[in-house]
This record gives structure tokens, sequence and C-alpha cells, in this order.
């Protein structure tokens, strides 16, 4: 049967009160900014707000450039554009690339220093909803998870090599939630994860450690049997887990050195408080020494002293929680959430499977973005290189957001074209 509700108003194409909340929040970001670096004796052509004034002005024409750009002409160059980004990643990750602090990620233009992990972001969520928007996925038949899997695994690994964790765990999560909205169930993801789960649960960091992961087995066991899943793949499932679980070292060393001391200075900051813990126990002190209202406007001590290190890039929340108090981080996390309702609210109004797959992914990155990088900054996660979106600085990571932000109003603007079920 037709659905002839729609569940929001779509008489404007163009979500004007989105677009309010994407210039509120870099409104935000210029300030936070400007306040972290007012000690810089740069003159202000070459200050961090200016550039990042200019980082904005550029990424909002590339946004509404986006917008008028027919959907159709997205899913022709999902492909070219993924092969084009990996050529990219391989150069960089293979020696082409310019190293800063033993990282290899970005690409030297003169003019400006392109992160192509961070354009590998747009190419593989459009790779991935171009391809799933086609084809049907299902845990109990692998085949169809093959393409899918291949889309996710050559960015992943090769960002992981730069190497960036936490870039690739973005690939990761958009992977999942596309599985999801393309049709697996809450189930049939939990399957599909264990053995990562297996993996994490077997750590001798985490209490109980053997307790839990002999848990999960028993559950990955029930749901198994409950859902009839083919007799070979179930034993694969347990076999992968009970694996998984012994594989914690290989994990471990695996590691570089500097995620390994990032993983203990989450669980113990104190360890080592002059060195790689440091950072958590200064953004820590910044935050609540703002208490309610802040200490106002360009006047917190760690971060206009210095104490607090990248204050203007992956610790601005702390910049913001010493100078706007708990008052300015409650009415920040509002505006995403807001941005973030209006964004997936996209799918409300449209049902074509290709529009909903690349919301739900451009949401994702967002909110990944926000939930680690906020995590990150109260000590509730070990420390990762993930920006805040909209507030923190950045070149490549701001035309990625803006990009982003252009393609959901795209999927708004030109997603009824595609709707066959209201016509």
């Amino acid at each position: 049967m037709k659905n002839s509700v729609r569940l929001l108003d779509n008489t404007t194409k163009i979500d004007w009160f989105f677009l309010l909340l994407v210039f509120v929040l870099m409104g935000c970001g210029l300030a936070l900014v400007y306040s972290a670096t007012m000690n810089s004796s740069e003159e202000w052509i070459k200050s961090y707000w200016f550039r990042q004034a200019l980082h904005f002005a550029a990424g909002t024409l590339i946004a509404f450039l986006f917008v008028f750009v027919k959907i159709d002409y997205w899913k022709k160059i999902a492909f070219p554009f993924y092969f084009v980004v990996l050529l990219s990643l391989i150069y960089t990750t293979f020696g082409g690339g310019t190293t800063t602090n033993g990282a290899e990620r970005w690409i030297d233009l003169g003019f400006f220093r392109m992160q192509p992990s961070e354009f590998a972001k747009i190419a593989f969520l459009l790779a991935l909803s171009s391809w799933l928007s086609k084809h049907r996925v299902s845990l109990s038949q692998p085949k169809t998870l093959i393409v899918p899997m291949l889309i996710f695994i050559f960015p992943f690994l090769l960002v992981l090599k730069q190497p960036d964790l936490s870039t690739a765990l973005v690939f990761t999560s958009v992977t999942l939630v596309s599985l999801f909205w393309a049709g697996f169930s809450l189930r049939e993801l939990f399957l599909f994860v264990s053995p990562a789960l297996s993996v994490l649960l077997s750590f001798s960091y985490i209490p109980y450690n053997q307790f839990f992961w002999g848990l999960l087995i028993v559950m990955v066991g029930i749901l198994l049997f409950k859902m009839r899943f083919p007799v070979k793949l179930s034993v694969i499932l347990v076999c992968l887990n009970l694996i998984a679980g012994y594989a914690d070292d290989l994990v471990w060393n695996s590691l570089e050195d500097h995620q390994k001391e990032r993983v203990d200075t989450f669980l113990d900051p104190m360890k080592d408080p002059r060195g790689v813990g440091y950072q958590v126990i200064q953004s820590r002190v910044a935050i609540g020494s703002g208490g309610m209202l802040g200490k106002g406007f360009g006047n917190g001590t760690q971060t206009n002293l210095s104490f607090l290190p990248e204050e203007h890039t992956d610790f601005i929340f702390s910049v913001l929680g010493e100078q706007f108090g708990f008052v300015g981080c409650v009415f920040i996390l509002g505006l995403y959430f807001l941005f973030l309702w209006r964004g997936i609210s996209i799918c409300w109004l449209h049902s074509d499977r290709f529009v909903n797959l690349v919301v739900a992914s451009a949401c994702t990155i967002f909110l990944f973005h926000i939930v680690v990088n906020i995590a990150m900054t109260l000590g509730m996660m070990p420390v990762t290189g993930l920006p805040l979106p909209f507030l923190s600085y950045g070149g490549s990571f701001v035309f990625t957001c803006m990009m982003l932000v252009g393609l959901l109003m795209n999927m708004r603007y030109h997603g009824d074209e595609l709707d066959v079920n209201y016509k």
C-alpha cells in the first residue's frame, strides 16, 4: 500500500534550519579556535582562525555545488572516485606522503596539504551505498558479503598502515550501519561483530574477562540455534570466536607503540603524568575548572597559558568546557543533536535505498567523530586523532565535513526524484 503521508514537510527542498545549525557550529568553531590561539605571535593573515575561516568559506562553496548534482551522477562516479582515492592512499602510505609525528598521511600540494584518508570517507560511503542499494545482503548467505567486505577492507588496511587507527574505525562504523540499513537484523549484526568482541573481551585489562568472553560464546551459540543458521556457517562462526578469544596478544603486538601508550594512559593517566598521560590530565583539569558557566571567552588558564596541548585541534572541546563551562558544552551538544536529527530525518522523507544509505553513512561519520572526540577529552576513551566536526581546526577535515553536508542537502533536494513509492 502506498504511504500517502510524509513524516516531514518537504515543500522547501533546501533545509534552511539545517543550514543555520551548520553556520552556528562553524561560528562557534571559529571563536574557539581564535580563543585557543589568540596568544600566538603569528600575524592575523597567517593565524589559525583566519585560515579556518578560509577553509569554511571554500567548504561552504563546495557544499552548495554538491547540492545541485543529480543523484544518478553520484551513483555513476561512486566507484571511479573510490578507485582514485585508493590510488592516493597507496601513494601516501607507501612512501609518497609527507610524514608528521611519525604518521605518513598527507600529500603536499604546495598551497595545501591534502589528507587522502579524509576524502576516502566520502568515496567509501558512496561506493558502499551504491553497491548495497542494488544488492541484498544476509549473514546466512556469506557470498552476498564478499563485495561489501572488499570495498571496506582496502581503505581500512591502507589507513591502518599509515598508521591511523581512529580513522580506520570510521570505515568500520560506516560499514556496520550500512549493513544494518541494507537489511541486517540486530541479531545478524551481533553475530557479524562477535569475533571482534571476542578479541576485546579476552584482553586481560578487562575485569572478569574470561567470564564475559564465555558468556559471549554462549550467546552466539543460542542465537545460531534460534535463527536456524546453516550448520557449516554456525561451526565457522563459533570457531572464529574461539580463535579470536586467544588472539589478544597478537592484536596487542600489532599495535604501534604510541597506540599502546594511549591505551595504558586511558586505563591509568597518572602512570606517566608528565608524558603520555599529560594530555588527558590537562584536558580534565581544563573542563573541570570551567564549572557551570566557564571562565569567559579568552580567559582559560589551561588553554591560554599553553598547558593544554593541541588545544585548537583534538582538544577543542576542552577549550569549550574551560571557557564556557557546563552550559556551553550542553549548548554545543544540543546543536549536534539537532544537526544529526535533521540529517537522519531525510530518511523519513525519501524511500530510495541509495539516498537512505548515503544519509545514514554521512550521519554515522559525524556521530562517530563527535562521540569519540568528546569521550577522549573526558578521559572516557583512549586519546585519538579524531577532530570534532565544525569546531576543530583543520583543512582536509573541514572539507570532508562540508562535503558531507553537501551530500545530505543533495539527498534531501533530489531524493523525491527517485521515490517511486510516492508517485
